[in-house]
């Protein structure tokens, strides 16, 4: 056999190695996250040799509302209407899921899930009547998840954790992450926050407004009370955000993730390259204030105008400029774990 055959077929054989190597790294994976608001689920191609996400091939979310819900309580415990509500919901979207033969369904459940006095009752019962794998995680795992999601999201090896800061808001948590080196080693800071979409909305409703969680579902119109609100967040991420985030996050990119960043504002902003600015935030929320319920549109308008007014007083109290809007939840690092 002469040298040009043999190369050939060496060759041949190399890149049909390449090829069993690469179809051995493809894993279906299904992800679940579970927040306070809402939940989210997706199937999902994963590069299980590069810890990647690929092609998604099945996603939906559902608002379930566990931290109004659990505000409501007068035992501190997530009502059994509510996780019936729960149940349907997730059997409906892990039915569906299942239709794409993933090889495991996993999951990760946050904020309300671990204030709740049965937060882990309910996940264990979940987990039963569903056959899948939720876990309640403490909030630095939430934040560390949310980072990997992020950055997993961007697809684009240039980036090193020391260029980003990571800023998730859900209903009753807000995390900002970055990552250093200090000593040779990777250090996590983390801001744990229990200021998000929910908490804001309560908020108002029951200690600016002073009304009845259960009576008052919606603090719209905001109104005039727009600039003691923004001077209510400002204070308390000036006086909650440690020095060290504070710096990053007026040296380093900050990437927005999480329903309210990726669905709340973006919908509202309408976002050039998604990436909006302090001025786009001010600009849209000085003309939301005023409008009501019945003037605002989708499922989480009792929380949209709100929202606004969060972002808006953390970027003003961070001197953050603008923030850059990555589809990720903490579905992305759930995957490729």
């Amino acid at each position: 056999m002469n040298y040009w055959v043999k190369g050939f077929l060496g060759t041949l054989f190399a890149l049909s190695t390449f090829s069993v190597l690469a179809e051995n790294c493809i894993e279906t994976r299904g992800a679940i996250d579970m927040g306070s608001g809402t939940t989210k689920i997706q199937v999902a191609q994963v590069d299980i040799c590069r810890h990647l996400p690929g092609k998604v091939l099945y996603e939906d979310q559902r608002p379930l509302g566990f931290n109004e819900d659990l505000g409501k309580s007068g035992n501190n415990q997530i009502s059994e209407a509510m996780q019936q509500q729960g149940v349907t919901a997730l059997k409906q979207m892990v039915d569906k899921a299942r239709s794409f033969h993933p090889q495991r369904i996993t999951g990760v459940a946050t904020a309300v899930f671990r204030s709740a006095a049965n937060g882990q009752q309910v996940i264990d019962r979940f987990n039963q009547q569903t056959q899948i794998q939720l876990r309640v995680i403490s909030q630095e795992q939430e934040a560390e998840l949310g980072f990997l999601s992020a950055k997993a999201a961007l697809h684009d090896n240039t980036i090193n954790n020391q260029d980003l800061l990571v800023w998730d808001i859900g209903g009753g948590s807000m995390q900002m992450t970055a990552i250093r080196e200090q000593n040779g080693q990777p250090v996590t800071d983390i801001y744990q926050g229990k200021l998000a979409s929910v908490t804001l909305k309560e908020f108002i409703i029951s200690v600016l407004k002073n009304q009845e969680l259960d009576k008052a579902a919606s603090p719209n119109p905001i109104g005039s009370l727009r600039n003691t609100v923004l001077r209510y967040v400002n204070f308390y991420a000036r006086t909650h955000v440690s020095p060290q985030i504070k710096q990053d996050a007026q040296t380093r990119r900050v990437i927005g993730i999480g329903g309210v960043h990726g669905f709340s504002l973006k919908d509202q902003i309408h976002p050039a390259n998604n990436t909006y600015s302090l001025a786009d935030v001010e600009r849209v929320s000085k003309n939301q204030v005023w409008k009501g319920d019945s003037e605002l549109t989708g499922e989480y308008r009792a929380t949209d105008v709100s929202n606004l007014l969060l972002v808006e007083g953390f970027m003003q109290a961070l001197n953050i400029s603008q923030v850059t809007i990555v589809k990720a939840s903490l579905i992305q690092g759930i995957l490729v774990q």
